[in-house]
């Protein structure tokens, strides 16, 4: 049986959308993905998944592509994304040429350098110092956390309550990190307002 998008849920939620994470390997560039990915599942879309790392993973370039659908996909490739998450200089390069108008990107400002590379005409950026804000927190690796929450604030393609559900089951083996997580998600959303 085909479940559907919640009947409360957004008009993000309701088409197909194609987002890149990006980053360096290490920043969790993976792991949010696969919360997209979890998220949306859990609410009746269709997914796809798609990563990709340099050979030295930690501190080399890390990507994954996630289509979300609520209808079959026909390719996982993203070549045009609706958004981006981007955690570093590299991949704002790389990918913020190729957003559609009208898109998304929400940026690691505390580890992205963008004067040489504005975004294309027509693309909003919601820009937080993400890396900085982690480090307050007492842990830089809820960077990708707290992105994942302004994101999801800014572009609510699941609901929060879902995406906190996924962040709690991938943490299930290590109840130590959720309290932490969560906050990170909470302190992401906040900055993700106002969009």
């Amino acid at each position: 049986m085909k479940q559907s998008a919640p009947s409360d849920a957004s008009p993000a939620a309701l088409r197909e959308h194609r987002a890149i994470v990006a980053g360096f390997g290490g920043q969790g560039v993976l792991t949010l993905g696969k919360l997209l990915c979890m998220s949306a599942l859990s609410e009746g879309r269709q997914v796809t998944y798609l990563p990709s790392y340099g050979s030295e993973v930690r501190g080399g370039t890390a990507n994954c592509q996630v289509v979300i659908s609520p209808h079959a996909i026909s390719s996982p490739l993203v070549e045009r994304p609706d958004s981006l998450i981007i955690l570093n200089t590299l991949s704002y390069e790389r990918f913020a040429p190729v957003t559609k108008p009208g898109g998304l990107i929400v940026l690691n400002s505390s580890g992205t350098d963008t004067d040489g590379a504005p975004p294309p005409d027509g693309v909003k950026v919601l820009s937080l110092p993400a890396a900085e804000m982690a480090a307050d927190m007492g842990s830089v690796k809820v960077t990708n956390v707290i992105m994942l929450g302004a994101y999801l604030t800014a572009l609510p393609l699941v609901r929060a309550e879902t995406a906190l559900a996924a962040l709690k089951q991938l943490l299930a083996s290590k109840a130590s990190l959720l309290d932490l997580n969560v906050k990170a998600f909470q302190e992401g959303s906040r900055q993700g307002k106002g969009v």
